[in-house]
């Protein structure tokens, strides 16, 4: 439903000041729907959605959803505490608040798509005051070498990051920079022996508040000294023997050669998989013409059971997470990135051999050289005083 990029956005931007981040998951939709004063726009109920798309005047269609609220507080100190029950009953008065301003209509006709509205309703998250608020501990990511990346900062990485519309096809990407774009993508960080990935403890996953579901197959085209083939990165070890069991048999779940002891990257199969890539992300040039690609693939339906349905959006936040962190490493080595929001779920799903639900693929991603458009006219993203744009 959403990716909720501002997370990684909030929490990156926060880290650069000194400051932590971190999900209010306590509260309901309809906490948050008083919070912002979004219960005036008089949505149809549930039962009166109609079963099929229509098209007509109808305003409630431009009604805002509420996604999340985030808490911001210092790093390092004895984090806030949060009474969940105490701050709704506080959401509940502001409804009686007059509330100024009126929405302009952005539209004179809309379409209700039916299935999308009724996902939505489905998703709503209620309270769950009981879990109370904790921030897990921060880990540093694991870094084999200041030298892969450029002296930049992190401002000039975040103004930096765009996405690229084209890839080259041609530049090979050296092994211990891709090793080290993966390490960053570990939720748990840097981990003593013996401990396994899985809690959220780096940045900026540690926004989240629930152990990581969404993992990473790879498909590998150009890394020096790495054979092509497709990969598996594993962001959840206790998922490890599920996802052996629920893929296919003849999968390898070797460890490539000079891959770091903490990084969880398994090798499945050998083999130019460039093709491959190109008709699962909807026969897009872009995910073979990059140095890698990937898919994001979650446990979906055991979440959905033991959570509740309202999980469903925050598995796409999760990839929303995992994707920005993929986009900012690969500016701040000095190539680009871009998500792939067309794909065949069905045929990742075919190809890995995994069946039902139990696992999901959700997202794609593609990391290379960029071709840039030298009839685009490029400006600054923020211009300074000093710059007509």
């Amino acid at each position: 439903m959403t990716s909720a990029t501002p997370s990684p956005a909030a929490a990156v931007s926060a880290a650069t000041l000194g400051w932590d981040v971190c999900l209010l998951d306590g509260l309901g939709h309809d906490d948050l729907h008083r919070l912002l004063g979004l219960d005036r726009s008089n949505p149809p109920s549930p039962d009166s959605l109609p079963d099929r798309p229509v098209r007509g005047r109808l305003p409630w269609v431009e009604s805002q959803h509420p996604d999340c609220a985030l808490l911001i507080f210092p790093f390092g100190e004895t984090p806030p505490s949060v009474d969940y029950a105490e701050l709704a009953l506080a959401l509940s008065r502001l409804p009686a608040m007059e509330w100024l301003g009126k929405p302009n209509s952005l539209s004179k006709d809309h379409v209700c798509w039916d299935v999308i509205y009724k996902t939505a309703e489905a998703v709503k998250k209620p309270p769950t005051y009981g879990e109370g608020f904790s921030v897990n501990p921060f880990h540093r990511s694991p870094l084999i070498s200041p030298d892969l990346y450029k002296d930049m900062t992190v401002r000039q990485v975040v103004r930096k990051r765009r996405s690229a519309v084209d890839m080259d096809g041609v530049h090979v990407l050296e092994k211990d920079t891709f090793y080290q774009i993966l390490l960053h993508c570990l939720p748990s960080g840097e981990l003593g022996l013996g401990e396994k990935q899985g809690k959220q403890f780096a940045l900026p996953f540690r926004v989240l508040t629930w152990d990581a579901e969404v993992h990473a197959v790879l498909f590998v085209h150009r890394v020096r000294d790495l054979p092509k083939g497709l990969y598996f990165l594993v962001r959840n070890e206790e998922h490890l023997d599920r996802l052996k069991s629920a893929m296919r048999s003849e999968f390898e779940w070797e460890r490539p050669e000079g891959c770091p002891a903490g990084l969880p990257l398994y090798r499945l199969a050998r083999g130019d998989c460039r093709e491959l890539a190109k008709q699962l992300s909807c026969h897009q040039d872009i995910a073979s013409d990059g140095c890698f690609s990937l898919g994001m693939v979650a446990r979906f339906e055991p979440v959905l059971h033991e959570k509740g349905a309202w999980m469903y959006p925050r598995l796409f936040w999760e990839t929303g997470v995992l994707g920005q962190v993929l986009y900012l490493e690969a500016h701040a080595v000095g190539i680009s990135a871009t998500g792939i929001g067309c794909y065949f779920d069905d045929d990742v799903h075919e190809v890995l051999g995994l069946q039902g639900l139990e696992f999901q693929s959700l997202y794609h991603f593609t990391i290379g050289s960029p071709v840039l458009d030298k009839r685009i006219l490029s400006l600054p993203a923020y211009p300074g005083p000093g710059i007509d744009a």
